[in-house]
């Protein structure tokens, strides 16, 4: 291999057939779901009372989080290399460390991710969002709207894709993603958390 280009390309090339499409399939699953949860919230979005907005912005922050494509089943070396086969193999853990390193690129995002998580779901403080209510209103609208349009646009992108392409459109899916969190809502420190975790989604693939 000549470069960081050619590694991933071998990597991706050793996926199965099988491997490949069972990924596909889970991420549908998980977009096709996201896009549902989002009409409900919107529908409820305009009945919420303001001094429940902080924690409708908490709930919706979470359901993102724990639809987007981060979970082993939407991994095509996960699923062909993981369980029996103990990541003997893999070409992810040859080119970015094995998953379950401390210092491997997956094991330095999915942290910044479960921490983000965390962080919103404690920020029960604040029964006030750090906007003003109609403000808060009008970015939740848009985050629910726009992630909801990109999930359903995932789910008709990924189905041409290679391996090596569903692991770039996953990444660049996860990124967009975050970039609708409505963190105008929240605190500093869950603003500052999600720009360390966007930093460390550079090196998911």
């Amino acid at each position: 291999m000549t470069n960081r280009a050619d590694e991933l390309e071998a990597a991706a090339g050793a996926i199965s057939p099988e491997a490949l499409q069972m990924a596909k399939a889970a991420v549908t699953t998980s977009c096709q779901e996201y896009v549902r949860l989002c009409g409900q919230f919107s529908q409820s979005l305009e009945t919420v009372e303001p001094s429940k907005l902080h924690k409708f912005a908490r709930a919706f922050c979470l359901t993102m989080l724990g639809h987007l494509p981060a979970r082993p089943e939407t991994c095509p070396f996960c699923l062909q290399y993981g369980q029996d086969r103990e990541c003997r193999g893999c070409g992810y853990a040859l080119t970015h460390g094995r998953c379950d390193a401390d210092d491997s690129a997956f094991s330095l995002f999915i942290e910044a991710f479960y921490e983000l998580g965390r962080m919103i779901f404690q920020e029960t403080g604040m029964d006030e969002c750090a906007c003003e209510p109609e403000e808060a209103r009008r970015v939740l609208s848009s985050s629910i709207e726009e992630s909801s349009r990109l999930a359903g646009e995932m789910q008709l992108r990924i189905v041409p894709l290679s391996a090596l392409q569903l692991m770039e459109q996953k990444q660049i899916f996860i990124d967009c993603m975050i970039g609708w969190l409505p963190l105008g809502i929240f605190s500093k420190d869950v603003q500052e958390q999600c720009r360390l975790l966007r930093d460390r989604l550079k090196g998911y693939w």
